[in-house]
């Protein structure tokens, strides 16, 4: 074809024209052959991606608190009624290359983005390799048994299962000098997210296999707790950190099922048995209903040893979601006090109760609003003195209005 219309074109055009028809064609066939060296030269190119989140909570809290701690702080007590303002913002670096066998090498790089946020400015790193064989993750990051965790449904941006209501009410720290439900961060305490004896983003190589049949399986390895290219900690503290999970997603008949399983265990050095985690959880949706939750228990980890559930509904219509979430945890006394009054699991216990009523909306696929109300209550067995006559116990309601944009 592209013969025959030059010779179109020589027949019905003078000599100036000829050139110049055979000019525009050699340049046209030029910058086809640049445009194909340049997609070539592209295809092993960096592909620098970035994403992340902002999510801000405006609320107010009624707070009760139990007589030792308003013995602690002072005449007439502290007042922790009030509106306070809640931010969790990320930003994650993600380049990434495709060889070209179809491999794809990433990097995640996920800086906080909040002020003074726990002082840690990084918080996971790491590298991706994924293809048709599954996916690898080399560095900072969590287990697979956290990652493939199926819970209770909950649209909120602040989850009863998480320590975000903390930010509101006062059951986790210190308050005026009273020790209170330290070990709520990724212990039975505050969730059925757990990472074994609460080692969380440890460096750990991870494989995901490819879904068959919608089961997806997955191994974690990580031999000592450190974030960091550091040594070994002398044997002091837990080794050789195994996670093995489970996680399943399919439809029946307009039934979507999600389940997932997990266990986990390490080396205690001069300590028997050694820690163990393990936990399941199962959602069930149809017409836009969801219900779900999850167990979850630690073993053998001193202080940490206890379990967590937590049970939900969820629907959804349209731009419209709604949950209603019941979490409950409990472990042994984190301060110790239990130990030294009876051994572990004999003594006092800390327990954490939270429900909350949540509603969302999405103006996009990047921008939500919601609402929430939760109540929660923190009771433990035993003072930090060890009197069994009451605990440091805190209890707060919380109403709130929350926004969150990703990109």
């Amino acid at each position: 074809m592209y013969n025959t219309n030059i010779e179109f074109a020589y027949k019905r055009e003078d000599n100036l024209m000829k050139n110049t028809l055979l000019c525009t064609t050699a340049l046209a066939l030029t910058g086809f052959a640049g445009a194909a060296n340049a997609a070539e030269a592209s295809a092993g190119a960096v592909n620098m991606g970035f994403s992340g989140y902002y999510t801000t909570g405006l609320a107010f809290a009624t707070i009760d608190t139990g007589a030792n701690i308003e013995a602690a702080a002072g005449p007439g007590g502290t007042d922790f009624d009030g509106i306070d303002i809640y931010t969790n913002a990320e930003i994650w670096f993600k380049p990434s290359i495709t060889l070209d066998n179809g491999i794809k090498i990433g990097v995640d790089v996920q800086l906080e983005a909040g002020s003074n946020t726990n002082g840690d400015q990084i918080d996971e790193a790491y590298m991706t390799i994924s293809g048709d064989f599954g996916k690898v993750i080399i560095g900072s990051e969590n287990s697979v048994g956290y990652k493939m965790t199926v819970a209770a449904p909950d649209v909120s941006h602040i989850f009863a299962q998480s320590s975000t209501l903390t930010a509101y009410v006062p059951y986790s720290g210190s308050i005026s000098g009273v020790g209170v439900g330290g070990d709520i961060f990724r212990g039975t305490l505050g969730t059925t997210y757990l990472e074994n004896a609460r080692i969380n983003d440890s460096s750990r190589l991870s494989y995901f296999s490819p879904r068959f049949g919608g089961l997806q399986l997955g191994i974690s390895y990580a031999r000592d707790p450190g974030q960091t290219n550091g040594p070994v900690n002398n044997n002091t503290t837990l080794t050789d950190i195994v996670d093995i999970a489970a996680n399943y997603g399919g439809s029946f008949g307009g039934v979507d099922i999600d389940a997932s399983a997990r266990w986990g265990t390490s080396s205690a050095p001069g300590v028997a048995p050694d820690p163990e985690v393990w936990g399941a959880g199962l959602a069930i949706g149809f017409s836009g209903f969801t219900f779900g939750g999850s167990f979850a228990e630690q073993n053998d980890a001193g202080s940490m040893d206890g379990n967590a559930f937590d049970i939900g509904i969820g629907y959804s219509n349209g731009p419209m979601s709604y949950s209603l979430t019941y979490f409950e945890g409990k472990n042994v006394d984190n301060e110790g006090v239990a130990i030294a009054l009876g051994g572990n699991g004999t003594g006092g216990h800390e327990e954490l109760q939270t429900i909350m009523l949540a509603a969302k909306y999405k103006v996009n696929s990047n921008f939500s609003v919601g609402a929430f109300i939760a109540d929660t209550e923190f009771t433990e067995d035993f003072d930090d003195s060890g009197n069994a006559t009451g605990g440091d116990d805190v209890e707060g309601t919380v109403l709130g209005v929350t926004a969150s944009f990703s990109f």
